[in-house]
């Protein structure tokens, strides 16, 4: 086989379009990384708008959390404290029941 001009060229050509197939693959992935790296809109939204969102929408926080977290103890005593007396109350209000019932069967007898 020998070399002639006609096959230099299309030679040429060819590994020129090869080279320009690898640069245009080598641009779009270039494009699609940059495009990752950009915020959405969606994103830039909600960046701006996060506070309000989780207002509106009754979300909890992390710091509400944590800080529910160091109240429990104390409000678990409260509601322990207010139980108690409670039934005590009740204890009370029985023993009034009972002596009222008994009077009004008292008076029902009449």
């Amino acid at each position: 086989m020998s070399w002639d001009w006609t096959t230099f060229w299309i030679v040429l050509g060819i590994v020129a379009l090869v080279i320009a197939w690898f640069l245009a693959l080598a641009w779009f992935i270039h494009l699609r990384r940059k495009k990752r790296m950009e915020p959405s809109h969606i994103q830039l939204y909600f960046e701006e708008n996060f506070r309000g969102i989780m207002g509106e929408w009754d979300f909890v926080t992390r710091d509400r959390v944590k800080e529910f977290k160091k109240d429990i103890g104390k409000r678990l005593q409260a509601v322990g404290s207010d139980i108690t007396s409670l039934e005590k109350k009740r204890k009370t209000l029985e023993k009034r029941m009972g002596g009222l019932e008994k009077t009004i069967a008292d008076l029902e007898g009449l």
